[in-house]
């Protein structure tokens, strides 16, 4: 019979590939006498079984089928997790395979409560560890959960983190398989985990330890005691004491809950000088067992020492992974996030912008000029550093909420969570809510459009146009005054609403939160309170971040204006304007014009498959924008094609029938911003501005996500 369960007592070394490195390595400590949770494999036969006998194993093809995953952005890449994600989910365990697993199941584990824990070959070997990569699920009760969870860990081997650690590594993604460990629950009292060798000093070993369970430490929403001692001797070299221990993680009725730590344990140490030791003993023996440093997790629970599981410390651990980790955050991890962001970031940046744009560039010399421009530059680039370590993770707050409306509500579409989003104000859509207020103005008023034509501003327009370049004159794309009186002439004849998607955002509110228990409810709408954060950051940090880039943009333009006037007119690089405003008799080098071969293709009909983003299908003229000022050229339903679209240039979006991306994702900034204007989009389309030219007909299937050229 085909080996679906294995119990603890059952598993032999034959059996290492079908029941993973993690569920091994406790059969090695369990031969060894440690103390180790009972358990018991669900093998990677399992989940064949169940990919093969559900007919999940062919939707798996198509989705590996539809782009190559090494070509995949991170936010594609999540996209394709999300997808996957929601195939397990909405597909039934066949009852002849869930039959054949109750079989195995040893039944005393359905009277107490488990962990269900990934163990995918090749997780926690020598050469690699996935350690936070693949989903646990802690204090689940009765078959039906147990079940469900065990779908949960199958559906993690294809989460974003995973697939972009597998592909790092050079494993083979699409062949990859999990078994899943389900471990009685074990409440210690005081649990944490050890470095038989600290990553970053050999001759120490490192224990961390919390009160309560260890999912706060893994997690990192708890602040764990620490301890580092001599490797050798097991003396203790040093007790770093946590800034404070006022949280605990607990069992709740269903998963588990962060609390208060009651007043008597905040002041006392997790682990008393015998316990550190006997840890220590621990950590060597089972660094002896494997022939390597070992991480373990550990609990204790009526002075009974307890090891959860035991992996191998490996460069990978500690290098490339800690990237991918960056891309799951946790609910508490990201409110603290938000409040960062939103009390102590953004602030900042606007302080900086307006500082910035105080300087009257016109009144410096030269020299002061290119001090300047190098000023700005250091600024803009620690600016943007701060964007990709604090503002990008913080995308993950929709993404979380994304992932639980997925795995409550079972949608067909696995991208409806959006739409609960969408109930966000977006300072993009603010903004363009201003130039459509100017194109009213206009749209009946001929007499007031002749006089903004030739330049003449009065009245209430002129009020309307002071505070919108007040507010966003000043980006990457919005620089000159006559660019934005030309746009808005072109608003004048495209009567603009933003679309329709927000007419049943209560009732589903209302949906989502009726799935939740009483008790449950206030995390559920603070989680989508805080999607919707994440969602109207993702947008508006850009054009906080393009505020800044854009005085600097400001002062290159004034420093090239002045190298025009010494007849350098050509196209140089940033460094060469600082080094010729500094040197008046520097003459900087021509860069050489490079052809495209993408641009020697030849003009033929053809149909290309990208991911839905906006629904809809339109058909229209394509306008390519290869550069800022090609913005400007839109004309009302028109196509807009581009490599990527970020917040400052989505002021054009309004205008464009339709909207073909290179970059890929349902929630890039051009996928948001159509959404919310109810335009087809199409997003993950290679080379989009090479193959379509401005003036070819499109069409662009926002709800197939297909573009098809049309040449004649």
């Amino acid at each position: 019979m085909t080996n679906l369960v294995i119990p603890m007592e059952g598993i032999r070394e034959e059996h290492m590939d079908i029941i993973g490195g993690k569920a091994y390595s406790l059969h090695r400590l369990l031969e060894n006498g440690f103390r180790v949770p009972a358990y018991f494999c669900v093998t990677t036969d399992a989940y064949n079984k169940f990919l093969d006998c559900s007919g999940l194993k062919g939707k798996l093809i198509i989705e590996f089928a539809r782009k190559d995953f090494s070509k995949m952005r991170w936010e594609e890449m999540w996209d394709a997790g999300l997808r996957i994600r929601n195939m397990f989910m909405n597909t039934p365990i066949p009852a002849a395979l869930v039959d054949t697993i109750n079989s195995q199941v040893p039944k005393d584990f359905l009277k107490r409560a488990v962990v269900v824990r990934s163990s995918a070959p090749g997780e926690d070997s020598s050469k690699t560890s996935f350690a936070g990569l693949h989903e646990s699920y802690v204090n689940v009760a009765g078959m039906e959960e147990i079940l469900e969870s065990i779908k949960l860990v199958w559906a993690s081997l294809w989460s974003d983190a995973a697939i972009l650690y597998r592909q790092e590594l050079g494993l083979d993604i699409e062949h990859s398989s999990m078994a899943v460990m389900v471990q009685e629950m074990i409440e210690g009292n005081v649990s944490g985990i050890v470095f038989s060798t600290d990553p970053n000093n050999a001759n120490k070993l490192t224990i961390e330890a919390i009160h309560g369970l260890n999912k706060g430490l893994v997690e990192g929403d708890v602040e764990p005691d620490r301890w580092q001692l001599d490797k050798f001797s097991g003396s203790i070299v040093q007790h770093i004491v946590p800034s404070s221990r006022d949280r605990i993680v607990s069992l709740s009725e269903k998963g588990t809950l962060m609390g208060s730590i009651p007043q008597l344990l905040s002041h006392k140490t997790p682990l008393t000088t015998d316990e550190v030791k006997q840890i220590y003993e621990m950590a060597i023996s089972s660094e002896k067992i494997f022939g390597l440093p070992q991480d373990m997790e550990w609990t204790i629970i009526n002075n009974e020492l307890y090891t959860l599981q035991s992996r191998p410390i490996t460069n990978a651990q500690n290098n490339e992974k800690q990237w991918y980790i960056s891309l799951k955050r946790t609910f508490e991890n990201l409110k603290q996030l938000r409040n960062r962001i939103e009390q102590d970031l953004i602030p900042a940046m606007i302080s900086e912008a307006n500082a910035l744009s105080g300087l009257n560039l016109h009144k410096l010399n030269n020299v002061e000029l290119a001090t300047e421009i190098s000023r700005r530059q250091g600024i803009y680039q620690k600016w943007d550093e701060i964007y990709t370590r604090e503002f990008i993770p913080f995308a993950h707050g929709m993404r979380l909420f994304g992932q639980v409306y997925n795995d409550v509500i079972k949608p067909q579409d696995p991208y409806e969570f959006v739409d609960l989003l969408a109930d966000s104000k977006l300072l993009s859509v603010q903004r363009n809510e201003q130039l459509r207020q100017m194109a009213e103005l206009i749209r009946n008023n001929t007499a007031l459009r002749r006089k903004v034509e030739n330049g003449i501003l009065e009245g209430k327009f002129k009020e309307l146009f002071d505070n919108f370049m007040d507010n966003f004159g000043r980006s990457p794309y919005v620089t000159e005054e006559n660019d934005i009186i030309r746009l808005i002439l072109e608003f004048g004849f495209a009567p603009v609403s933003i679309g329709a998607n927000s007419k049943d955002v209560k009732k589903r509110e209302m949906d989502f939160l009726s799935n939740f228990k009483d008790e449950e409810r206030e995390w559920a709408s603070q989680l989508l309170d805080l999607g919707r954060a994440s969602y109207r950051l993702r947008d508006d940090d850009n054009i906080y971040l393009g505020r800044i880039e854009g005085q600097y943009l400001s002062s290159l333009r004034e420093g090239k204006i002045r190298l025009a006037e010494r007849g350098i007119r050509y196209e140089i690089e940033n460094s060469e304007v600082i080094a010729a405003l500094f040197n008046d008799s520097y003459i900087p080098p021509v860069k050489p014009i490079q052809e495209n071969a993408l641009l020697k293709q030849k003009a033929t009909d053809r149909q290309i498959q990208g991911q839905p983003a906006g629904k809809g299908s339109v058909t229209g003229i394509a306008r390519v924008i290869n550069e800022n000022t090609d913005l400007f050229n839109i004309h009302a339903g028109e196509i807009l094609v581009c490599d990527s679209i970020d917040p400052n240039m989505t002021f054009v979006i309004p205008l464009a029938g339709g909207i073909v991306e290179r970059r890929g994702g349902m929630l890039i900034h051009g996928a948001i911003i159509a959404r919310e204007y109810g335009i087809p989009c199409v997003t993950g389309i290679p080379d989009a501005i090479s193959i379509i030219k401005s003036g070819d007909e499109v069409t662009v299937d926002g709800n197939l996500g297909i573009v098809v050229i049309h040449r004649h």
